[in-house]
């Protein structure tokens, strides 16, 4: 059983939602494994096809003891999703090795070893990642966004846990509220903003969207929640940031006291891949002042 609150490196925020969920590690829909035995870096144009339409059946796709660079990780999402790749891509760090290094793969966690202090922010509240995509022309809202992230190394087990990042189906979220509840939300747009995690975010570069509470998926035609996160406003409550936030965290708790959540426990050489317009998810912490975690994480609209 897990709270469902905001964790931002070591401060809690009680007064936010404070659901209890419960986890499972084995979804009925999310998290399926997918190639297993077979190196990614070397899949057939066949193959790469039902990799993408596993993807979009279920929500979030599993690739285990795979064995990616930055480099070749960004060169297997263009090969199998398309070009339009987006990451926070960092400047060259001596520190690290060149292998973790590329245009569009953002380095995760600690790569430099164990810190001194944690970090001051982590994603570890509920999202989707499409909230932080430039505001391009002909980048349309609802067009699916897939993130991967690739497990370089992993924070030892702790209490016999392995460290894990939690995944919300939005389809079965939508499934679990009543039709009148159903009817009621089918009429609201929520303005999204990019989830800031404690961080200032330039708006030049990632503007507010609008999008549809209730949207159809671009290539099944299954209806989903999107929810953005908790900086959405519902289009006419743009003077009222508080009933905003409020009618935020009155629908994830609703959902969240209804659905299963995946949790994908991590292991080294995992890729994990999900379909932002069928799930959210939420980070979990780790003890980054004992711990090491080195992952790579890439972004592609689908094609």
């Amino acid at each position: 059983m897990h709270r469902g609150c905001l964790y931002c490196g070591h401060v809690f925020y009680p007064d936010l939602t404070m659901t209890q969920y419960q986890t499972t590690d084995h979804h009925p829909r999310l998290g399926i494994e997918v190639h297993s035995g077979l190196d990614l870096k070397s899949l057939t144009p066949h193959q790469q096809s039902h990799l993408k339409n596993t993807l979009w059946q279920h929500g979030v796709a599993v690739c285990r003891n795979q064995h990616f660079t930055a480099e070749e990780l960004e060169q297997f999402a263009a090969d199998t999703f398309g070009p339009l790749m987006f990451g926070g891509s960092r400047d060259k760090n001596a520190e690290l090795p060149n292998e973790l290094i590329s245009r569009h793969v953002a380095i995760l966690g600690n790569p430099s070893g164990p810190v001194e202090k944690p970090p001051e922010s982590v994603a570890c509240q509920w999202h989707h990642d499409k909230d932080a995509l430039p505001k391009l022309e002909g980048l349309e809202m609802n067009a699916p966004y897939v993130v991967m992230l690739h497990a370089h190394k992993v924070p030892d087990i702790h209490d016999e846990q392995r460290h894990s990042t939690h995944f919300l189906d939005q389809q079965e979220a939508l499934k679990s509220l009543s039709p009148e509840r159903q009817r009621v939300l089918k009429n609201i747009k929520l303005i999204h903003s990019p989830p800031t995690f404690g961080r200032q975010l330039s708006f030049d570069e990632t503007p507010a969207k609008s999008h549809p509470l209730i949207s159809e998926h671009q290539f099944t035609a299954e209806k989903n929640l999107y929810m953005g996160s908790d900086t959405a406003i519902p289009v006419g409550s743009e003077d009222d940031p508080e009933s905003a936030k409020a009618f935020w965290y009155t629908l994830l708790d609703e959902v969240l006291a209804s659905c299963n959540v995946y949790a994908h426990s991590w292991q080294e050489g995992d890729i994990v891949m999900w379909d932002n317009s069928q799930v959210m998810h939420c980070g979990q912490p780790y003890d980054s002042m004992n711990q090491q975690r080195i992952a790579l994480r890439l972004g592609v609209v689908a094609r």
